[in-house]
């Protein structure tokens, strides 16, 4: 075993393929057959009340999925390359750092990540305006496998380019969560703003009219459960790789050179 597969998707991400899957097919069709009837002014039959109830579960727990992936794939990448498989502002700022330093190797790299990210966004983009709810589900799901399997296998021969895959299968992925889901899975600040606007308004700093209209509802709930889930995924990303070090200087007797970079 080589240090090189700690750039490989770690076993949570795997559930991205149903996850992505199940999310793409959240959307209804976008055209119904409607039959001919004198009753124009009719409104539409809502949907049953129980199937609603189940999709807004399933939508839950992709977000919590989702939330808890992003956090373990940007630990696992920065720790072994100082790249981040979700957050492109830090790619941009490193990628900067290194031109300005001259390391050219490194600003190259940094911006290939950037390219591949929105490599992926433009495949959910495609698929989204061109392909039909079945097609685009089934597409995703195919490509997502296709992209974290080739950062298993070109990671074995250049770390740094099995990141570039990863960076790839996170665009898509994210995509999925902002088009389907209506939530950033992968970022802190945009839910820490939600947090403080409701903490100000609810103790009144934001005037009378505010704090009386302050309510914790369910998009705040879903902050929070964004907030805890990529908290603890740098915990245990970081955990994980600790583990798997240790493990590598116990067998490092038996196998001299698994250490070698």
């Amino acid at each position: 075993m080589h240090l090189d597969a700690l750039t490989q998707p770690i076993p949570p991400m795997r559930t991205l393929l149903l996850v992505c899957s199940t999310a793409a097919a959240l959307r209804s069709p976008a055209h119904r057959v409607r039959l001919p009837s004198l009753q124009r002014a009719a409104a539409p039959a809502a949907p049953p009340a129980p199937v609603a109830a189940a999709g807004n579960k399933v939508q839950k727990r992709l977000i919590a999925l989702l939330s808890f992936n992003a956090g373990v794939a940007d630990v696992v990448l920065f720790k072994k390359h100082g790249c981040f498989a979700t957050m492109m502002t830090g790619n941009l700022i490193k990628g900067t750092c290194a031109l300005v330093d001259a390391k050219f190797a490194d600003a190259r790299f940094f911006g290939f990540m950037i390219l591949s990210y929105l490599a992926g966004c433009s495949g959910q983009r495609i698929l989204d305006q061109r392909a039909t709810p079945r097609t685009k589900s089934r597409v995703i799901a195919v490509a997502t496998f296709l992209l974290f399997r080739c950062s298993d296998v070109f990671g074995g021969a250049s770390a740094r380019r099995g990141a570039l895959w990863l960076a790839a299968g996170f665009g898509l992925v994210n995509a999925v969560s902002v088009d389907v889901l209506l939530t950033i899975t992968w970022m802190l600040t945009i839910h820490m703003q939600k947090l403080t606007n409701y903490a100000t308004d609810a103790v009144g700093l934001s005037g009378a009219k505010a704090k009386a209209s302050a309510k914790f509802g369910p998009v705040l709930r879903r902050s929070c459960v964004v907030l805890a889930l990529i908290v603890l995924s740098h915990d245990q990303g970081r955990v994980g790789l600790d583990s798997l070090g240790k493990a590598l200087l116990l067998n490092k007797n038996a196998n001299p050179g698994l250490l070698d970079e």
